[in-house]
């Protein structure tokens, strides 16, 4: 939980401070600092845009950003601003568009509609256009998210009985059409956070050789609906590249983290926390999943707090986030083994021995083995089967036999006795 005390998650990469206090502390450092020249401030109040093109920087608040509808419908441009250029939409940002399209016109007046657009357009526009340092631009948009918020409940059309949908309901639509419109330029901005995230797949490639055992995990690889099941959340793990809204990469988290507890159901192992991130750092090793830095980055500076401070998803980020720490700082004393031995393991001058379950191929050759002294049992039972019902079969025809044979001679006896009387 956080260190302030507020009852959210929290996370080592902020500190073990929740979202909000997170970015309330680096608020409180900000302005105890003096910014170089050729750095931009931003707050929820203001913050300020230099301009290439001109030598004199000009201070911008929220407000002015996000403007007020009759301001961002007027069709003349003033002479001191350049006017918004037009971008062609990529196929997801228009499909993006269409469902908030659907949604908002679906739940909402045409009055409120037409000014949650309008925002949401010229916010989309400047977060396309503004050159600032990924954490200024979550910052700004985790600004944006709140604006929206206040201003929606100061309007009194959410509290009328015909109103379908909740104010955090429109906004949820809105981040999920950001996350999408503007991934491009929310998602590894900085050319030192690829750098950062190539370092730690290779960082995990080198530590591939650690195995479930190393980590003390209570898993049984015997069971192959254990080995079926992890296989499932390395696939969930490695799919959150896949998708640009931050509440889908959660999903997949979620689905993941599921499949792990029910990996430890099916060994009948504890299904506690305790139980439960050793193995979701096993499944982060060996599934080494592609840029997941920069995805905790993005979900941690571009969602919703309400995704990530509480919740399932929630605890399963502060997980998640948990587990890629222990793995950036794992050393010889985390595994409980020689500095040695791990640092040769690593650079790859020391193969660890093999069991049984330590690679795939030997996985493979136990299930089949498995099947085959399964097979094995099934045709004794069955050619034991076999042999009950041939003893029964010849009993039966022996008894048949013997049978038949008194009915022959008790006839015969019959009729020689009856052909003696009619001689008579």
């Amino acid at each position: 939980l956080c260190v302030n005390g507020c009852g959210f998650y929290g996370t080592p990469q902020w500190g073990n401070r929740c979202s909000k206090c997170w970015r309330e502390h680096q608020i409180a450092e900000k302005r105890s600092q003096d910014y170089a020249k050729n750095k931009t401030l931003l707050s929820f109040d203001s913050f300020q845009e230099r301009r290439k093109m001109t030598t004199e920087s000009r201070t911008l608040t929220i407000k002015k950003i996000f403007r007020s509808p009759s301001m961002l419908t007027s069709t003349s441009v003033s002479p001191s601003e350049k006017p918004v250029r037009s971008r062609q939409l990529s196929p997801d940002s228009m499909a993006a568009r269409e469902v908030l399209t659907d949604f908002l016109v679906t739940n909402l007046s045409a009055a409120v509609l037409q000014e949650v657009t309008r925002q949401v357009m010229y916010a989309v526009a400047k977060i396309h256009e503004l050159r600032v340092t990924p954490d200024e631009l979550s910052e700004l948009v985790q600004s944006f998210y709140q604006y929206l918020l206040d201003k929606l409940n100061q309007n009194p059309y959410f509290v009328q009985e015909k109103c379908k949908v909740k104010v955090e309901d429109v906004v949820e639509e809105v981040e999920k059409y950001i996350c999408i419109c503007c991934y491009n330029n929310l998602f590894c901005a900085s050319s030192d956070e690829e750098v950062a995230d190539l370092s730690l797949q290779e960082r995990i490639r080198s530590l591939n050789w650690v195995t479930a055992g190393f980590l003390e995990t209570k898993l049984d690889f015997t069971r192959q609906t254990v080995r079926d099941l992890l296989d499932d959340a390395i696939a969930e793990m490695i799919d959150i590249n896949i998708h640009r809204r931050s509440d889908e990469k959660l999903e997949c988290l979620v689905r993941c983290s599921h499949k792990i507890f029910e990996a430890l159901k099916e060994s009948g192992a504890p299904t506690s926390a305790d139980e439960f991130l050793p193995v979701l750092i096993y499944v982060l090793l060996k599934g080494n999943p592609p840029l997941i830095q920069s995805n905790v980055k993005f979900i941690s500076r571009f969602a919703l707090p309400s995704r990530i401070m509480s919740g399932e998803s929630g605890y399963f980020f502060t997980n998640l986030s948990c587990a890629l720490q222990f793995v950036q700082d794992m050393n010889y004393a985390s595994l409980k083994m020689e500095q040695s031995e791990f640092e040769a393991y690593t650079s790859g001058d020391l193969v660890p021995p093999l069991n049984m379950m330590s690679c795939g191929c030997n996985q493979v050759c136990y299930l089949s083995l498995s099947i085959h002294v399964s097979s094995v049992g099934k045709f004794e039972t069955l050619s034991n089967r076999i042999d009950e019902v041939e003893r029964k079969l010849s009993l039966f025809v022996a008894f048949s036999c013997f049978f038949l044979l008194n009915k022959l001679l008790f006839f015969g006896g019959f009729f020689q006795e009856q052909y003696s009387v009619l001689i008579v």
